[in-house]
């Protein structure tokens, strides 16, 4: 009995995780939904730009990941999921990044220049008729338009990292 017991606990744990993950649940619908809208445009379907666009709509996510291994390291979030992570805390870390990544100010690409310079590129990209392209950059758009009306619903207002260019200037932190 005791072995049926810690698989409950575990499959309760991996439940708890997807929970709290949620917010990336979010981004691939808004993927799908983005290839749906194409579909609706381009009178065709393919379930290729399907894949790409829930791709591109996670893709700018990978930024936390670049952040916690390169240029963000020893920033004191990232030494706190480290811990974490060490210590196999993993419903912790889960609970740590879903209240915390909003604080999360560093990310380079996470701002209004990147998301203009997407959209610039999906409407080049449609008017010469290249799908694959308007379908990742506009599903780069809606992931970043997503997380500014995030922003606005568990902050109360916009992100100041939405407002520059770059990382900023590194603030020297106790």
């Amino acid at each position: 009995m005791p072995k049926l017991r810690r698989h409950i606990a575990r499959v309760k744990g991996a439940g708890f995780i997807f929970w709290h993950a949620r917010h990336e649940l979010y981004h691939a619908l808004l993927g799908v939904a983005w290839a749906w809208a194409l579909r609706e445009v381009w009178g065709e379907f393919h379930v290729k730009w399907l894949l790409l666009s829930v791709f591109g709509s996670l893709l700018p996510d990978f930024e936390h990941l670049v952040y916690f291994v390169t240029y963000g390291r020893k920033d004191p979030y990232t030494t706190k999921i480290k811990q974490f992570l060490k210590n196999g805390q993993w419903r912790m870390v889960t609970v740590f990044i879903e209240n915390g990544h909003k604080k999360n100010t560093d990310l380079s690409y996470h701002n209004f220049y990147v998301i203009a310079f997407l959209l610039l590129g999906a409407t080049v990209a449609f008017l010469f008729d290249w799908n694959s392209w308007v379908i990742l950059f506009g599903a780069m758009v809606t992931h970043y338009l997503f997380d500014i009306f995030d922003d606005i619903v568990t902050l109360g207002y916009i992100n100041p990292n939405w407002k520059r260019w770059g990382k900023g200037k590194r603030k020297k932190r106790a």
